[in-house]
């Protein structure tokens, strides 16, 4: 994960890596496979965000929704 350039500063990368650990803890992925996922995720929607303290929540749902779907279809293709 590269969260120098990611995150703007250590208040909102705490909140991000907590949503991380987070959806790992309740999908049984690992944490680094997560957190790409989650920062890919992330990337995309900071430039359309208007109100990025949103950014969390949105990305965290969209992310677990994600891998949930993944699980449910049989395979892990959203970390390949």
């Amino acid at each position: 994960m590269n969260s120098t350039l990611l995150y703007e500063n250590e208040k909102e990368e705490k909140l991000h890596l907590n949503a991380i650990r987070s959806i790992a803890k309740e999908t049984g992925f690992p944490e680094d496979d997560v957190g790409l996922v989650y920062e890919t995720a992330l990337e995309k929607k900071r430039g359309h965000a208007k109100i990025k303290a949103f950014l969390p929540i949105l990305v965290k749902r969209e992310v677990k929704e994600m891998l949930l779907k993944s699980i449910e279809s049989g395979h892990e293709g959203v970390l390949k």
